[in-house]
């Protein structure tokens, strides 16, 4: 089954039967799931199995898992259709502003980046009978990506991220706690009223083409009831999850689990989208020289900031979520993937949120779910030593959970940047030497780096061009830290707690200016793949272990965004354009997300 959905990607899941004895099994199987119903024997019920045949025969392409708006082609290319959105409805979720015709058509060309996200390069065309492509059409970068049937899309994130700037236009934002660090009368200030004068601001951050769009229907869901039923009598077959195992024969006759030796999960109802992107982009780490990765850092940053000043974060600042274009010989940062965006809590977390980020750059309080400052302030005056019966106090609510803050994304800032000095301009030494921080895990001496800099045994190593950037960057890391430690959960809800941090950025980028004819013209370079076996993620973290319904991906912390497309079909691969083959560097982890049980 999962071969033949790999081998098609016009399917969005597919039926299959099993027979062993006299038990019949039906399977239903999406890209990350695979679902076994409770099997039953045709010769006690022949009229079911008679039923399952009718229906699979009868049904037409949609029911049995095709995608209408993919039409496999005999060149083994697709072909994708996109609805085009209605114009002067901007008061609409995009979902309502969806016309049925006409359509926009893609002749895929290229595949960038396969996994639970594909990301093609492609060539519109005249029809779908018409296979020509238009008159001056270029390619462009199409994203086929799934996400949960109640959650945003990244289209609509984008047009809830703009609407809330171009509100903030219109308010008084100079006067914003969040930026009172930033004096008014700076060159920085002067630059962020350029991006908020009209829509310039746009221009930051990689667009999609807001005329088509396509959201297809929602796969099945299964509430835990359903899912998990575990069987107290021979005869009845539990249901399972989970990745099939190839050349593996198992059986399936019933196995009766004891109650409560099954874990709480469910199957949630997902849909699947298509996005055009116009751009097609380069990784900061992939451009010319670290005198233009600095650039558009720099450049980044300020879309940063002004989603900060929205209440928004960005929760994936990576290497492959910052890129660049080139226009007139000139490099233009574009802040990308707004699919984990949202706008931040205004109160403390009670229960705990999925991990998000690319764990390379993922700010070391989302890694370890653990806050860095106490859980309350210290009192001036400190009495810890109580002579005497101490009164029991019973905790009235549970404990504050780590939420995704201004704080956060700025870290990982700081890490690419660090990764960036480190292994991507030909030293060796400092890259080797580096390792022991970029790792998928919170590690001590990633800690170790955040509470105290970079360490002796990777600073002795750096390329002497780049030492001034690493002088400049502990500054940031101090800031960083005092202010994770100073803020309690509640202190974090008062943007003003925020406005030191936010100028730091900038300020590093100014202090670096002074020494930018040591550093500017050093090429990145490529690091070579690693030798050495990859690590693996926890259980928990993977799609490999235990059966389970809902199988969230993620990858070893070797595991390259430029491996060759093949090697990982299950691993989510949500990249956006680039321009080249990247295949067999090496580089970050795939971004990661891991669902935090509650009370972990």
């Amino acid at each position: 089954m999962r071969e033949s959905m790999e081998g098609d990607i016009s399917r969005n899941f597919i039926y299959g039967i099993s027979i062993e004895d006299d038990r019949v099994s039906l399977w239903y199987s999406t890209r990350n799931t695979t679902v076994k119903a409770t099997s039953f024997s045709y010769v006690k019920r022949p009229d079911l199995l008679i039923r399952v045949f009718v229906s699979l025969f009868s049904a037409d392409r949609d029911a049995l898992g095709y995608e209408s708006h993919i039409t496999r082609l005999a060149d083994g290319s697709y072909l994708y259709e996109l609805d085009r959105i209605a114009a002067k409805a901007s008061n609409l979720k995009s979902s309502q502003r969806l016309r049925k015709s006409p359509r926009f058509f893609f002749k895929t060309t290229n595949l960038v980046s396969a996994g639970n996200s594909r990301i093609w390069k492609a060539v519109e065309v005249m029809s779908k009978s018409n296979l020509k492509p238009k008159p001056k059409a270029r390619e462009i970068i199409l994203k086929d990506t799934w996400v949960d049937t109640d959650s945003a899309t990244e289209f609509d994130l984008q047009y809830r991220l703009f609407q809330d700037i171009d509100n903030l236009k219109q308010s008084d934002w100079e006067s914003l706690p969040i930026l009172k660090n930033i004096p008014g009368d700076r060159e920085e200030f002067d630059r962020l009223r350029g991006y908020l004068k009209d829509d310039s601001y746009k221009s930051l951050f990689l667009r999609y083409d807001e005329r088509m769009y396509y959201a297809g229907q929602s796969t099945k869901s299964l509430s835990p009831e359903q899912v998990w039923n575990p069987a107290n009598t021979p005869g009845v077959a539990h249901t399972l999850a989970g990745n099939l195992q190839q050349h593996c024969r198992t059986t399936t006759r019933p196995h009766p689990l004891t109650d409560g030796s099954v874990p709480n999960f469910s199957l949630t109802s997902r849909r699947r989208c298509f996005f055009v992107f116009p751009d097609t982009c380069k990784r900061v780490s992939d451009l010319p020289t670290l005198g233009d990765a600095m650039d558009v850092l720099n450049q980044a940053y300020y879309a940063l900031l002004l989603m900060f000043c929205a209440g928004w974060v960005h929760r994936d600042i990576s290497d492959g979520n910052v890129l660049a274009t080139e226009v007139d010989g000139k490099w233009i940062a574009k802040l990308s993937d707004l699919e984990y965006a949202k706008k931040v809590p205004s109160n403390v977390q009670r229960s705990p949120e999925p991990k998000t980020g690319t764990p390379y750059f993922m700010a070391y309080e989302i890694q370890s779910s653990k806050f860095i400052c106490p859980p309350a302030p210290l009192p001036p005056t400190l009495t810890f030593v109580v002579w005497g019966e101490v009164e029991y106090e019973e905790r009235k609510e549970p404990p504050a959970c780590v939420v995704h803050t201004f704080f956060h994304d700025i870290e990982s800032l700081y890490w690419l940047i660090l990764w960036i000095i480190t292994s991507r301009v030909g030293c060796d030494a400092s890259e080797a030497a580096a390792q022991i921080v970029f790792t998928s895990r919170p590690t001590p001496a990633r800690y170790n780096v955040l509470r105290g800099g970079i360490p002796a045994s990777v600073a002795s190593r750096l390329h002497d061009s780049v030492k001034p950037i690493a002088s400049a960057l502990e500054k940031l890391q101090f800031r960083l830290f005092q202010d994770y430690f100073r803020n309690t959960p509640d202190m974090r809800l008062d943007p003003l707690n925020y406005s030191p941090i936010c100028a730091v950025p900038l300020i590093f980028f100014h202090t670096i200016k002074a020494f930018r004819e040591s550093w500017a013209s050093l090429h990145l370079q490529r690091p070579a793949p690693p030798i050495e076996a990859p690590h693996i993620l926890s259980q928990s973290s993977t799609t490999r272990g235990p059966p389970s319904v809902r199988v969230l991906t993620g990858s070893g912390p070797r595991l390259s965004k430029r491996k060759s497309l093949h090697e990982v079909a299950d691993t989510s691969m949500a990249r956006l354009p680039l321009e080249g083959s990247d295949e067999g560097q090496a580089g970050p982890s795939k971004r990661l997300k891991v669902r935090v049980p509650t009370g972990a």
